[in-house]
């Protein structure tokens, strides 16, 4: 699915990346732990091709395709999905609307929008969400966790491959936290789909499932393993794997 060879990356010629290496079959769910400022965010921005940052070594294959060449839209198209941290408003712009543009740019063959409109209602009533929501100018008004839940509906309306869910945890209820913890779920249990999940909470990730974790100090993996991890850092916090990457 991903193969992240030897990446580096810079943004204003400081280096946030440092020599990745990981690769993500088909059916993983890949948990990334670190503190703040850590390059668990970059890294997502940099798979998705954000401009501002810049590669200055190593490779990223996405279903055998360069990544590396593609513009960020292409990379949408191909099958990745990023979410936003703090999904913005969009003055003007229907849910709807802006969904089914971005569906017919991965599926040309898209022409009704009718039957798009019955399915993304369906997507809508999955997450919690009401179905003004649909005609609603995306995220006008909404709360954050009506914003995560909406984040959660564009995941299913465009049904990627891989998704990097960027704490996407993060200021939300009990309810919005379950709602959450099912569709991912829900995702993994097509043995085709992957996931990179970036949070703090340990609660949230233990009911994942997760098949690989990882933990990114300083723009570097230091330590990769399974799900006992997550219970590691959370008991003895991040510093005994900062002092593995001192001066490196």
């Amino acid at each position: 699915m991903l193969k992240i060879t030897n990446l580096s990356a810079t943004i204003e010629d400081k280096k946030v990346l440092k020599n990745i290496n990981l690769e993500i079959k088909p059916g993983e769910l890949h948990v990334i732990l670190g503190p703040n400022g850590a390059g668990k965010s970059t890294l997502g921005r940099v798979l998705l091709g954000e401009e501002k940052y810049k590669v200055t070594d190593g490779e990223i294959k996405f279903r055998g395709k360069n990544f590396l060449k593609m513009p960020t839209h292409e990379r949408a198209q191909a099958g990745f999905f990023l979410s936003f941290q703090a999904p913005p408003e969009l003055d003007g712009v229907s849910a709807r609307e802006m969904l089914f543009a971005a569906k017919k740019t991965i599926d040309p063959d898209l022409i009704s929008s009718f039957r798009f409109k019955k399915s993304f209602l369906k997507n809508l009533a999955e997450v919690h969400l009401d179905k003004e929501f649909a005609d609603r100018d995306m995220n006008k008004g909404s709360s954050g966790g009506e914003r995560k839940k909406m984040e959660l509906a564009t995941l299913l309306t465009l049904d990627p491959q891989l998704i990097f869910l960027d704490e996407i945890d993060s200021g939300i209820d009990v309810d919005a936290m379950n709602v959450l913890i099912e569709t991912v779920n829900k995702f993994m249990e097509n043995p085709a789909k992957s996931a990179i999940i970036v949070s703090h909470t340990d609660k949230f990730l233990n009911k994942l499932n997760p098949t690989h974790v990882h933990i990114l100090i300083n723009g570097k993996i230091t330590l990769s393993g399974d799900a006992k991890l997550i219970d590691e850092v959370h008991k003895c916090g991040f510093c005994p794997y900062m002092r593995n990457c001192e001066n490196k």
